[in-house]
């Protein structure tokens, strides 16, 4: 387990089996059950027919990178000097895209549009009273 470089997010009725499925190391998305649309963040309806039903099901975890930026700016006490975040481009579906800590090259010079990237998951301390959870 790594300590956050950041403050946590807060797990709300929407995203909560969301985090569950990171904790389990699976990258989960939702599925409109009226139009076949995935989504991503978690939300109660769908954006495309205003469906309120919805599956959540595991997404491949392949993406490209669609943009990227190097941060030289330390946010917090915990977080590095210099740090890349991507933005990746789902297999599952186009239009969505997960911002991630780059994990190859902290100044992102490795980087490269359409570059094809796996998920990976960092556990994540919490306190004892919350639920695990991975970024």
């Amino acid at each position: 387990m790594t300590s956050a470089m950041f403050d946590l997010p807060v797990v709300d009725q929407d995203s909560a089996p969301w985090w569950a499925g990171t904790a389990r190391h699976e990258l989960l998305l939702q599925r409109c059950d009226e139009c076949a649309v995935s989504r991503w963040p978690a939300r109660a309806i769908c954006g495309r027919c205003g469906s309120l039903t919805w599956s959540w099901y595991t997404a491949s975890g392949h993406a490209t990178v669609a943009s990227w930026v190097v941060n030289r700016h330390r946010f917090s006490p915990t977080a590095p000097a210099v740090f890349t975040v991507v933005l990746a481009r789902l297999s599952e579906q186009q239009d969505i895209l997960i911002p991630a800590q780059w994990g190859g090259s902290a100044d992102g010079t490795d980087l490269a549009m359409g570059l094809s990237v796996v998920v990976s998951f960092v556990d994540v301390d919490r306190k004892p009273d919350e639920p695990p959870l991975a970024l």
